[in-house]
């Protein structure tokens, strides 16, 4: 609209608000029509909008009415009272005129499903008032209201809102950005129109944004009233919105998180970062630790198309995979306040995404969007690009799995903790014993759950699954450390128990036997799923587990097949024949380390052709294509000499290339592949936990044409690293290369399992998980285990 206007009269303070003069002293001569070149009129220094209140007069409790009458310019009303935690239980309607041709509406009914916030800035602010959900009219210059109900609250007056008070506003950039320059996530950044965008006057915004410290779901909302309007009219709409819940509510700010408009333009709302975890006031009682985005017009009546339905799911999931979490999946939320729905304190289980009307009794978002909300949840979860490896949850972002097998007098635990925008996020962390749900046997001291962990996607399911072994497990009545493997499987909430541990045969289970100490997953027939390789190294014995139908092969001895210690196994197509294959390390009881391999086929691991190679061996293993040449290599760590060997695939299987890499004293304890800079080589990080004075470095070796390079060393406090070396930390006892991000790069997670007096400590670029953040008590030794 162009050209500003001077207000007639001087303003009325309203519940400490500087607001517009009452309607009722506008010209009632006011000629329909004529509201345009009144805005033209209006004064130069107005410039954020104004709001105009009508007192509806009272009298009879039960029905109330305020008579057809000429007003000031507006294009958006709602009706407020003075109790906040009020309702207006019966009806209220509202005839309004149009400025353009000077014809009367019908009556249209108000939305009065709304409740003040129950926390934040708003909650104790003495300004703040019940209302109904504001009603966009487009340019009205007359109003007419009635409302009816058994008991009507005290303070009815009609707020007319202007939200250009007759100014122009310019755009601002079309795309909002994050408030700091964060990573990438598995899905993408949508565009979003800034606050600025739409012409938010920043000035009413009384007090900071509080910030929440998770954003665990998101609530989907309609903004009830008319879609009629044009999506030219929408940055106006949400001007309206803003003013109304500013001005005419008391609030903060505007109470959605997003707008969406009919044409799938997305506003940002409530100020304070849209990266952020700000609080909202949109869901009476859910307010905490959520999101909203609301659409632009009444969803009972209209149903969505495809614009408003894309952009509900690209927001969701972007906002949702900032903190690790799948769309598709559901979360137990605690209800702040009794709201009619629930009561205070109890906990509901909600979709990730879920509509207003799963937290608060009312008809929003209207059944049309609310029956959309399935598919919305499906689609935005498919937003996510998938994050290959370690995935667990399916939001894009590889999941760090701490095994803990200290924990809880040995018993053992594993922690799962989700990816997120700056790496693993540890307030979505979830901790699982064999006391947890589906988790077969039961937690008993020694068990070592987690002592050996390993991803695969064995039900091909999109899920990575997590296998868990319990070397320390009994078995058999009276026999001790037979071992067993347990399997987690992945799915939209994280990790959950199956039924049913995996042990060694009957006839060959024996005391001491450790199964389940050393773990690694590959499709090794080929059919599209991953199986198990899990090492008895007490017993000698390697054994081949078919992922689907949990069949074993027969067993690969280890050595001359005797017992074996320091067992290390990976998997990788080392041949390129689409079947991987494994290779397994271990110390003999005179001191040497083979390297056997076991070669894939369509049958499975060929446990019966062996191929050990004398001397080749290491501390640890690991396996991804150094090189570039599309054979997966083999990397082994020699702490003893410092130094990393590699063997190199090709078509007739693993070869030797070079002299080892003398990488750092002691390094090789723990090795992780993955490609660290995003250039098409895998990378190799190795840990040295015994290096000076066992507080321990790690470094890393870039993959190229020529195999790995010279390293770079990592050390606590040093290369971006939090904490400080200290003798005894044993920094690098474990590590980890992923994608945590979602951005197509691996990022480093090292384990310190000595930190804090054995307590042991997670250290990644995005700071220290202790034990208390990992659910693990202390002396657990947190640090020293990590699912591949």
């Amino acid at each position: 609209m162009a050209g500003t206007r001077k207000s007639m009269i001087a303003p009325a303070l309203v519940c400490g608000l500087a607001l517009g003069a009452s309607a009722l002293a506008a010209p009632a001569a006011a000629a329909p029509g004529q509201a345009d070149a009144h805005r033209r009129a209006a004064a130069a220094d107005a410039h954020s909008g104004e709001v105009h209140t009508l007192d509806i007069p009272g009298g009879d409790p039960q029905k109330r009415a305020l008579s057809a009458r000429s007003t000031r310019p507006f294009s958006m009303l709602g009706l407020t009272w003075d109790d906040p935690d009020a309702r207006l239980t019966g009806t209220a309607e509202v005839r309004t005129r149009s400025a353009r041709n000077g014809s009367w509406s019908g009556w249209r009914a108000l939305d009065t499903d709304v409740r003040t916030p129950e926390s934040g800035p708003e909650h104790s602010d003495s300004r703040v008032r019940g209302g109904t959900q504001p009603l966009w009219t487009g340019d009205s210059d007359g109003v007419q209201v009635r409302t009816a109900g058994s008991r009507l609250p005290d303070g009815l007056r009609v707020e007319l809102v202007d939200p250009d008070g007759g100014a122009e506003v310019t755009a601002a950039p079309r795309t909002a950005a994050p408030d700091t320059a964060a990573p990438r996530t598995a899905a993408p950044l949508p565009e979003v129109t800034p606050r600025s965008g739409w012409g938010a006057d920043e000035s009413l915004v009384a007090d900071p944004p509080t910030y929440m410290t998770d954003t665990k779901a998101m609530f989907v909302h309609h903004t009830a009233g008319t879609n009629s309007y044009t999506c030219a009219e929408s940055a106006e709409i949400v001007r309206g919105i803003f003013l109304y819940h500013v001005k005419s509510n008391g609030w903060n700010d505007i109470g959605y998180h997003f707008l969406v408009d009919k044409c799938g333009t997305v506003f940002e709302g409530r100020a304070g970062g849209i990266d952020k975890p700000v609080q909202g006031a949109h869901t009476y009682g859910f307010n905490t630790d959520t999101s909203s985005i609301s659409v632009l017009g009444d969803y009972n009546t209209a149903t969505t198309n495809t614009a408003v339905r894309d952009a509900i799911a690209k927001v969701a999931a972007w906002k949702l995979g900032l903190y690790g979490i799948n769309p598709s999946g559901t979360v137990v939320l605690t209800a702040a306040a009794a709201n009619g729905k629930f009561t205070a304190g109890q906990k509901v289980t909600m979709g990730r995404i879920s509509g207003h009307r799963d937290g608060y009794p009312t008809e929003c978002p209207g059944q049309n969007l609310y029956d959309d909300l399935p598919a919305l949840r499906t689609a935005a979860a498919a937003a996510n690009s998938p994050a290959g490896h370690g995935d667990a949850n399916g939001d894009g972002h590889a999941d760090l799995a701490a095994g803990v097998p200290k924990a809880t007098s040995g018993a053992g635990q594993v922690t799962l903790v989700p990816g997120g925008r700056s790496g693993p996020y540890a307030p979505n962390r979830s901790v699982i014993t064999q006391e947890s749900e589906g988790v077969p046997g039961e937690s008993e001291a020694g068990d070592g759950f987690g002592a050996a962990a390993a991803y695969g996607d064995l039900d091909q399911d999109g899920y990575e699954d997590l296998v868990v072994g319990s070397p320390g497990e009994e078995v058999t009545a009276g026999a001790s450390d037979e071992g067993g493997v347990s399997v987690l499987r992945g799915g939209p909430n994280g990790l959950t128990g199956q039924a049913g541990m995996l042990n060694e045969p009957a006839a060959q289970r024996t005391s001491a036997a450790g199964f389940g100490s050393a773990l690694a997953t590959g499709d090794f027939d080929g059919d599209g799923g991953d199986d198990i390789l899990a090492l008895a190294p007490g017993a000698g014995r390697a054994w081949a587990v078919d992922g689907a139908d949990r069949a074993f092969s027969a067993p690969a001895p280890l050595g001359s097949g005797g017992p074996v210690t320091e067992p290390a196994v990976a998997a990788g197509d080392f041949d390129h024949d689409g079947y991987e294959d494994a290779a397994l390390s271990f110390r003999t009881e005179g001191g040497e380390r083979p390297l056997t391999l076991l070669r894939g086929s369509a049958t499975g691991l060929r446990t019966d052709e062996p191929v050990t190679l004398s001397g080749a061996g290491g501390r640890a293993l690991a396996a991804g294509d150094l090189n570039g040449d599309g054979y997966d290599d083999l990397a082994v760590g020699r702490p003893d000499a410092g130094e990393i060997a590699t063997f190199h695939g090709s078509a007739g299987g693993l070869t030797t290339t070079g002299a080892p890499v003398v990488a750092e004293p002691l390094a090789g304890a723990s090795l992780a592949v993955g490609d660290s800079d995003g250039d098409g080589y895998a990378d190799v990080l190795a840990g040295a936990p015994a290096a000076d004075d066992a507080a321990g470095r790690a470094v890393l070796l870039h993959g190229s044409a020529d195999g790995i390079g010279s390293p770079a060393a990592y050390a606590q406090g040093a290369g971006g690293l939090p904490g400080s070396a200290e003798a005894g930390d044993r920094f690098g006892s474990a590590v980890a290369l992923a994608d945590f991000t979602g951005d197509g790069i691996a990022e480093p997670a090292f384990g310190a399992g000595g930190e804090d007096s054995g307590d042991g400590a997670v250290l990644t670029a995005g700071g220290v998980l202790a034990p208390a953040a990992l659910g693990a008590s202390a002396a657990s030794g947190v640090g020293e285990v990590f699912g591949h």
